[in-house]
């Protein structure tokens, strides 16, 4: 599988030619798009390295302009199949970005979040979410409020979690927000005018909760 790209210079009337981004891409999981101020987009997605390594990886989009292609994490997962767990990305001060995604390193899986520096590589070492079923999280951040949430099933129900940080992604709080016994979705998180808001869809409802 690969990663192509179109782009787009008139608000989605027109698209220029399909570009090819990178070879060997995860087969099924979601790409992470993050826009930049200055009109770049950073692409995270799992990438498979030699070795069968299914990390992730992470590139700059400018426009049609072909861009590097930088490690962003280093769990080290020999897979032969697609885990079906993509990534989710969001800024974060000093120029840097928050980066949430899901991993096996030392035999352990599990939901991970971590620091990228300005080209998109890690920054320190990645921390597991507090919770060992966390599943397909996402991540919305403003100024230094920075929420994860994420979908986690205790044998009877299914719950909604988020951890809080009010200081970058240093220190981080857990908190359970919902839980249903119905089929459910993936929570999603919005920022919108500095308010982040947890949106989670159920078979009875779209749940919606402001976090930060």
């Amino acid at each position: 599988a690969a990663i192509y790209r179109k782009y787009s210079a008139d608000g989605g009337q027109t698209f220029g030619a399909d570009i090819k981004l990178a070879d060997h891409s995860c087969e099924c999981c979601r790409i992470a798009l993050l826009p930049i101020n200055d009109g770049k987009v950073l692409a995270m997605w799992r990438h498979v390295f030699d070795g069968s390594i299914r990390d992730h990886a992470t590139a700059f989009i400018d426009g049609e302009k072909l861009t590097k292609i930088n490690r962003g994490s280093y769990d080290g997962w020999r897979l032969e199949a697609c885990p079906h767990h993509g990534p989710a990305l969001s800024p974060a001060l000093n120029n840097q970005f928050h980066a949430v995604w899901f991993g096996e390193k030392k035999s352990v899986a599990a939901v991970r979040y971590g620091l990228l520096n300005k080209f998109g590589e890690p920054v320190g070492l990645a921390r597991e979410l507090p919770d060992p079923r966390a599943e397909h999280a996402d991540i919305a951040s403003f100024g230094s409020n920075v929420v994860i949430a994420w979908r986690s099933y205790n044998g009877k129900e299914t719950e909604v979690k988020v951890w809080l940080s009010r200081d970058n992604g240093k220190k981080f709080q857990e908190r359970l927000i919902h839980k249903t016994t119905l089929d459910n979705d993936y929570p999603q998180l919005l920022e919108r005018s500095g308010e982040i808001y947890l949106l989670w869809r159920t078979e009875k409802e779209i749940y919606v909760e402001k976090i930060h």
